[in-house]
């Protein structure tokens, strides 16, 4: 059996969305969830468990399982081929792309690194002192290994002269981040030096890069240059914009804690793990984008933000929270004690317990917003109520539920002792005592791209894709409406391709097992290579398995005859409308007989 075609027989497509999104049960074999792909809060996306396909009839993308890992994971399809064929068992040895050949070169390598790193860091006497420091900050031996955490020697070549060994040539080594080329051209030397190395993987913990914390060796000032941080380069496999720290160990904790924790530091992440907080991730100091969000949506809607009690982080984290509110996500925030320390890490070192209940008791972000409105304010003074509203308006604008709006709207009310009208009125860019305006007021609008968002359709239209979808899922009516479903009665030809594939599927394989799944499975391989149709058929079908999960089997004959006749009646409207405009011609231009033939057509219509 073909490669792809035995990985995706044995590929569970419900199985496969379930581990990237909370499914919920939308009737026998049938799924639901929010769309991974835009932002929603009603569910749009389906998944069909017997036909192995999904669709999302919100921005109309849908596919089988290559699709949505392709689009999940932003793969090419050999690498979904490679990944899917991993996951079940199914060896894919043939690789077609080039690129796709040197991205695996390039995660062979910087494994191949982090393997090196370890191995210098645990068992090297040049890892003494990296092996010290793990000690002083409580970082032990197994959770080190959950990291990978490594060391690079205080040398000049010391990883390119293992990786040349091992069959990576020089400039393999530089487009995987991991050596620099020498002014004079006469070769390459090490990127990371005397320093603690902590690999950077992507959600499946293949290796994409390294941070390096430099080490300081005792007596020795000269070993201390260069920045305390130092990260790889943007590559082929690594993109800083697009990678989460710890992603790939967190994911399963995310899923089942229901939010993800944001933190700063990779080793607050480490940390976070120590003291039993595991739905934890790093973003590396800078603000989340919207590549980072789209990731974390597959397995959460809610996001908490850590900081600390001056909230020393707050500003950097700011356009991330707006970008997370605008996106859709439930923000918290997680707040450490005065007492607890300057991060995560220090308030592990100092008491885990510290870390732990804060991350249990979160507050929402427009409390937070609120109290650190207020802290240093005299609320008395006009000018600091004045200032207080200004910071609070616009964030009160971006709330799109109205009922939580108005309860922050209240809250705000009795802060400032101040009308709620007052304040919706600024909140809706009238003027308000101090002229404070909203400047973010309408941001955060969820809207579908154009150029993926799904036609609108008339109710002819959605009639038509209901008596497509019965046709697929109900053998008993195939032949009524394959009979009765004309050319004509189809309003405009965005279905009648695949329509006419149907019906000659239907009249080739009558003889053949008439069960839904073989008659889908045989429509799926006659449009092998038109995605436009596969796509429509995907969409078609998921609605018909809606539609008959919500009627008793006695009714879905009456339901096809009905959808005819609506359809019928609004083919004679058409036609009418035709020949009143043909008679209206025919009589300016003296034609009688004319006239008393379309008379006739249009009494016979009637």
């Amino acid at each position: 059996m073909d490669p792809k075609e035995e990985i995706k027989s044995r590929v569970d497509i419900a199985e496969l969305v379930g581990e990237y999104l909370p499914l919920k049960p939308a009737g026998p074999s049938r799924f639901r969830a929010l769309c991974p792909f835009h932002a929603e809060k009603t569910p749009s996306f389906h998944v069909s468990a017997d036909k192995q396909i999904w669709h999302c009839f919100g921005c109309n993308e849908g596919g089988d399982c290559f699709s949505f890992v392709m689009k999940m994971e932003g793969m090419d399809f050999p690498e979904a081929l490679m990944h899917l064929g991993k996951k079940v068992g199914v060896e894919v040895v043939r690789f077609s792309a080039t690129e796709t050949n040197e991205k695996r070169r390039l995660l062979e390598a910087n494994d191949l690194a982090a393997r090196y790193y370890r191995k210098v860091l645990m068992e090297s006497a040049v890892g003494v002192n990296a092996r010290a420091y793990l000690e002083r900050r409580g970082i032990p031996d197994t959770l080190a290994e959950t990291f990978g955490l490594g060391f690079a020697p205080d040398a000049w070549d010391a990883l390119t002269v293992f990786l040349s060994k091992r069959g990576f040539q020089p400039v393999e080594q530089e487009k995987a981040g991991l050596v620099l080329r020498r002014k004079d051209g006469s070769g390459v030397y090490d990127r990371f030096r005397n320093r603690l190395m902590i690999p950077l993987c992507d959600a499946h913990g293949n290796v994409i890069g390294f941070t390096g914390r430099v080490m300081p060796q005792e007596g020795s000032q000269a070993s201390e240059d260069g920045p305390k941080y130092m990260n790889s380069p943007e590559t082929e496999i690594y993109h800083k914009g697009r990678t989460l720290y710890g992603l790939h160990l967190a994911k399963q904790a995310i899923k089942r804690e229901g939010r993800v924790v944001i933190v700063e530091g990779n080793l607050d992440v480490v940390a976070s793990h120590k003291a039993g907080v595991e739905n934890v991730v790093g973003s590396s100091g800078t603000a989340l984008t919207e590549d980072q969000l789209a990731i974390l949506r597959r397995f959460t809607t809610t996001i908490v933000f850590s900081f600390d009690a001056d909230a020393a982080g707050f500003k950097a984290a700011q356009r991330g929270i707006a970008l997370a509110r605008r996106s859709g996500f439930d923000v918290r925030v997680a707040v450490l004690p005065a007492d607890a320390g300057k991060d995560p890490d220090e308030a592990v070192q100092n008491d885990p317990e510290l870390w732990r209940v804060a991350c249990a008791k979160t507050v929402p972000i427009m409390q937070y917003f609120i109290d650190r409105a207020a802290v240093g304010r005299d609320l008395s003074s006009v000018d600091d109520k004045r200032a207080v509203a200004a910071l609070l308006i616009p964030e009160l604008s971006q709330i799109k539920d109205v009922i939580e709006r108005e309860h922050w709207l209240q809250t705000v009310s009795d802060l400032l002792r101040t009308n709620t009208d007052v304040l919706r009125d600024a909140i809706n860019g009238t003027q308000m005592s101090g002229s404070v305006r909203p400047e973010r007021a309408g941001v955060g609008t969820a809207r579908v791209p154009a150029s993926r968002a799904a036609s609108p359709t008339t109710r002819d239209e959605q009639a038509v894709r209901s008596l497509l979808g019965m046709l697929v899922q109900v053998p008993s009516v195939r032949e009524m409406i394959v009979l009765a479903l004309e050319a004509r009665l189809l309003p405009s030809d965005r279905v009648w391709a695949l329509y006419n594939d149907m019906r000659e599927e239907y009249h080739s394989s009558q003889s053949m097992d008439q069960a839904p799944h073989s008659y889908f499975g045989r429509l799926e391989a006659r449009l092998t290579g038109r995605d436009h149709e596969r796509s429509l058929l995907h969409e078609i079908v998921l609605h018909g398995e809606e539609i008959v999960a919500q009627l008793p089997p006695e009714r879905v004959a009456d339901q096809v005859h009905e959808l005819l006749d609506s359809l019928t009646a609004s083919d004679h409207d058409r036609r009418r409308k035709a020949i009143e405009a043909d008679m209206r011609r025919a009589e300016q231009a003296g034609d009688k007989a004319t006239v008393e033939k379309l008379i006739r057509e249009f009494n016979a219509l009637r």
